[in-house]
């Protein structure tokens, strides 16, 4: 996965500082869309981090690639204020992480479905950081977990699952094509095939935009192949992401995304 170094943000007035943070600068830095348009054109990790923190930066990378399943993805410009975010854990989820980069970040948690801060065993809590936090929650509790976030500027978040359940993988061809690939072609219908591993039920798709608002939802149909899904649509200009959700073996319900956020060809 490509991870977008990003050069930005302001001490958190409630985490620790940064060992050699320099007043106000990072928040006022200018920049560069690039780091941000790659990172959410591949699906790879965006990560607002300070020239002197980079080098203790492994334990995120690892965290991230340790949890392939994306079950909540939003980048773009967070307003000034708090916001929060609602992300369905599911119980098929061994492990999870949260991350939350804010480029002007001033306060951010992770609420349990119990209404507590993550904290305790099974928590590791990466607070040291700028513009960036991540909190992993092993065996969480099944139910409506809650990032809460204050801040402003370029923002990301991400909640990433270790877990049987999820999308194994998305394509795209032209209606009448049998040539898939992993953009979708513009100007046309598409048929979109959705592959989903481990035992899932009443699953439903949509295409959600950067910054997870419903475009529209797929109508699937099952395909030949036991967890394949197709539908048809024609995308538009703007960028979009798919998302499923559906029901696992107990009946509980579960959300995956489509990590990358894709623009027709």
């Amino acid at each position: 996965m490509v991870a977008g170094l990003v050069l930005c943000g302001q001490v958190p007035r409630d985490q620790g500082q940064a060992p050699g943070a320099r007043g106000n600068w990072p928040c006022g830095a200018r920049i560069d869309p690039s780091y941000f348009q790659l990172a959410e054109g591949t699906g790879g990790d965006l990560r607002l981090l300070a020239p002197w923190e980079i080098a203790d930066a492994a334990g995120l990378m690892l965290a991230s690639d340790r949890h392939a399943q994306t079950l909540f993805r939003l980048g773009g410009t967070m307003n000034p204020g708090p916001h929060e975010f609602r992300v369905p854990i599911d119980p098929s989820v061994e492990s999870v992480m949260f991350s939350i980069s804010v480029q002007c970040l001033q306060t951010s948690e992770v609420i349990a479905p119990s209404g507590e801060r993550a904290a305790g065993d099974g928590v590791t809590d990466f607070s040291n950081f700028v513009a960036e936090r991540m909190v992993v929650v092993t065996r969480p509790a099944s139910g409506i977990w809650t990032i809460r976030a204050a801040g402003s500027g370029l923002a990301g978040m991400m909640v990433k699952a270790r877990s049987e359940l999820g999308l194994a993988g998305v394509e795209f061809a032209p209606s009448g094509g049998n040539n898939f690939g992993p953009l979708p072609a513009g100007g046309v219908e598409n048929v979109v095939r959705i592959h989903v591993n481990g035992r899932a039920a009443n699953v439903e798709a949509a295409i959600v935009t950067a910054a997870s608002k419903v475009i529209a939802t797929l109508t699937l149909a099952p395909a030949d192949n036991s967890g394949t899904y197709v539908a048809r649509f024609t995308p538009g200009p703007d960028a979009f992401r798919v998302l499923i959700r559906g029901e696992d073996a107990s009946g509980a319900p579960f959300q995956r995304v489509h990590a990358p956020l894709l623009t027709a060809r």
